[in-house]
């Protein structure tokens, strides 16, 4: 009877693990499937696309327009809402910006009008859109309003990103001439003042943008990290938690042992950190001489983040140049974060690697 009595209970628990079973595989999309519901444009053609914004630049023109004259280097008192209606030419190179509203409109990025919006219309316009997921530029150091903007277009096109992209400029750049060799150190000085005071109304911003219940990716570059990153840190030490999906770090210029001090609310903060960096990176190394301090994007492990080292997917002309520090938005780099965002684990990406154990880094993006 015993027996009996086991092999009755052996036999119901194949029925159940065979039914369960049919039905993972019968009900579990393909991974195709699964990413050609999520990528319903192809972007194979020349569009308009809407590139919200919100800016915390003074406004310098009264005309609604998105070029480099519509907002200047200063902090304003208040921030501004919008969207840019940008022209993003389908036979543009990956990385390519280039701006010419004269020329052909397949070939050249072009400004086709902005319109402005309050802040509670901007985030209205967010919350109604049908797609779920969101994804948040952050520039950095020395770049205008326009070309952020542009920036933030291409970037959404060559993704072939189906959710809405907001660019969030702060004041960086400088007046025309001015920066020169004489000028850089104290144009540096000047955006890096702007970055720090910015965190709070960036903390305003996050708080209002994660409160819609959409997927919120944050993608950020370079000195766009002294906004960013204590801003965050501040967010997770007051409770927030995973607020951001993916968090995407490009080139961090900001203090290595500072990183450290706050990753533990940074972790916090985000579904998964994912480090771009690069030991050969000129301007890194030149804010390092400037900070007396290494920069968290010279490549450094740090716990619970992947840190990829990028510096072999550099193509040097007659070994002068290469990826500098501009890099986040070529196509090595474009191609591993839309991966990321698809949410593949880095292991199991394409063209990346284990990095040895006594380099800096988790992982290299093969060449």
């Amino acid at each position: 009877m015993k027996k009996k009595s086991l092999n009755k209970k052996h036999s119901i628990f194949l029925i159940l693990l065979i039914t369960s079973t049919n039905f993972v595989f019968f009900c579990t999309p393909k991974i195709g499937e699964q990413i050609n519901k999520r990528i319903v444009d192809p972007f194979d053609e020349t569009k308009i696309l809407n590139v919200h914004f919100v800016t915390t630049r003074r406004e310098m023109t009264v005309k609604d327009n998105c070029d480099s004259a519509s907002f200047g280097f200063i902090t304003d008192i208040n921030p501004h809402y919008g969207i840019c209606l940008l022209n993003v030419p389908s036979k543009h190179i990956i990385g390519d910006i280039s701006l010419d509203n004269a020329q052909d409109k397949n070939q050249f990025f072009q400004f086709k009008g902005r319109i402005n919006t309050d802040d509670k219309e901007f985030l209205n316009k967010i919350k109604v859109s049908a797609s779920e997921e969101v994804l948040v530029f952050v520039h950095g150091f020395n770049v205008n309003f326009d070309e952020a903007v542009i920036r933030a277009g291409q970037i959404k096109y060559d993704l072939k990103f189906p959710g809405e992209v907001i660019v969030y400029s702060w004041p960086a750049g400088a007046d025309a001439g001015i920066l020169s060799q004489v000028m850089v150190k104290s144009t540096y000085d000047l955006n890096y003042t702007e970055a720090k005071i910015n965190r709070e109304p960036f903390v305003k911003f996050l708080t209002d943008i994660t409160g819609l219940g959409k997927k919120i990716h944050l993608i950020v570059h370079s000195m766009g990290h002294q906004v960013v990153l204590p801003s965050l840190a501040s967010l997770s030490k007051q409770g927030k938690t995973k607020f951001i999906s993916e968090l995407i770090l490009n080139a961090p210029d900001f203090d290595k042992n500072e990183f450290e001090l706050i990753l533990s609310d940074l972790t916090k903060s985000s579904e998964r950190i994912t480090l771009y960096c690069s030991p050969g990176d000129n301007a890194l190394v030149a804010s390092q001489k400037v900070n007396g301090a290494p920069r968290a994007g010279m490549c450094f492990k740090y716990s619970n983040v992947d840190v990829i080292n990028v510096n072999e997917v550099d193509d040097p002309v007659f070994g002068v140049g290469g990826l500098g520090h501009g890099y986040y938005s070529s196509r090595p780099i474009l191609t591993d974060i839309y991966q990321v965002l698809l949410g593949v684990s880095v292991e199991r990406r394409l063209f990346i690697r284990k990095s040895g154990p006594k380099n800096g880094e988790n992982f290299v993006l093969r060449k």
